[in-house]
């Protein structure tokens, strides 16, 4: 079993990890909080495309 902590803030990840990183060996995880403001920026200046998040009904 694989824990996944936020390498700013520390606390366990529950989900999917924010990933940033150059290259495979200079990667960080980061939770969602701690990673919004990457994302915002990379949505900004549109290097990514929001992801659409369907809930599914149980």
């Amino acid at each position: 079993m694989r824990i996944t902590k936020c390498d700013m803030c520390e606390k366990q990840i529950k989900g999917k990890p924010i990933t940033a990183g150059l290259g495979f060996f200079s990667m960080i995880e980061l939770c969602e909080k701690c990673g919004a403001p990457i994302l915002k920026f990379l949505k900004k200046h549109k290097f990514i495309k929001a992801e659409k998040i369907e809930k599914k009904k149980v």
